[in-house]
């Protein structure tokens, strides 16, 4: 399917959010709106591919940078972030350790405005890494305008904050989760999937959690060092899965 991307500003209190948005070239409007977002490297030609490869299955694939307030281009060096103590790998960190649940808050409602989601209209948010529990926080925040969330080993779902993930997903009464970890993740301390799990089961939302064997965390990103093809096959399809259920127009 032919599709358009187009690197637009979004409006926000404070600024105004980068970000690219991919579509089909055909009826763009009537495709179903994904917010895509970025793991903690952030937006760099892995990611707008892989939100391109959602606008040809048909989805309207809006990716920011949600590390906007700091820069609008993070200048990834993966080479560099691959290596412990390297200074590129403390820079991505501290980046995403300043953007917190807060900050996504204020964000969400103006991406999804962006989109043009509303309750008649609703939309799809899809998370990898630090972004797992913000997929989760949009169904939780806005369920009249996200019907499905998508986790890929998602992190810090369970913390000494007020506001951690497993506190507040038990209140969650709408919509539909999908969930999955890596067997092989140390940014995922052992026991924390069971807690996610124990806190979606009281939960009123319907959800699937999956745990991938044999891959490492970031399996899902062409780029990263924990790619796995076959892996990376299964994410689509399973991410394809759930947003079918989003409402096509």
């Amino acid at each position: 399917m032919a599709i358009t991307g187009t690197a637009i500003d979004i409006p926000a209190p404070g600024g105004a959010i980068n970000a690219h948005l991919y579509a089909p070239a055909v009826a763009p409007e009537a495709a179903p709106p994904v917010l895509v977002l970025m793991d903690a490297p952030g937006v760099r030609p892995a990611l707008q591919g892989m939100a391109a490869r959602l606008a040809a299955a048909g989805y309207r694939a809006l990716l920011p940078n949600l590390y906007w307030r700091s820069a609008r281009d993070i200048g990834f060096d993966r080479a560099a972030f691959s290596q412990e103590g390297n200074p590129e790998r403390e820079r991505i960190f501290n980046l995403a350790r300043g953007y917190g649940h807060a900050q996504f808050r204020t964000d969400l409602t103006a991406m999804l405005d962006a989109l043009g989601v509303t309750p008649a209209c609703p939309g799809a948010a899809v998370g990898y890494c630090m972004s797992g529990r913000f997929a989760l926080q949009a169904l939780a925040e806005q369920p009249d305008r996200v019907a499905v969330a998508a986790s890929f080993y998602g992190t810090r779902m369970v913390t000494d904050a007020p506001d951690s993930p497993h506190l507040w997903i038990p209140r969650m009464r709408r919509g539909a989760a999908y969930l999955c970890f890596a067997e092989q993740d140390p940014f995922i301390p052992a026991g924390v999937p069971g807690q996610v799990a124990a806190a979606l089961a009281a939960s009123g939302v319907e959800h699937r959690i999956e745990h991938y064997p044999g891959v490492h965390h970031g399996f899902a990103q062409p780029d990263s060092a924990g790619f796995d093809a076959v892996a990376a096959e299964r994410h689509w399809a399973a991410m394809l899965g759930i947003l079918g259920r989003v409402p096509r127009r």
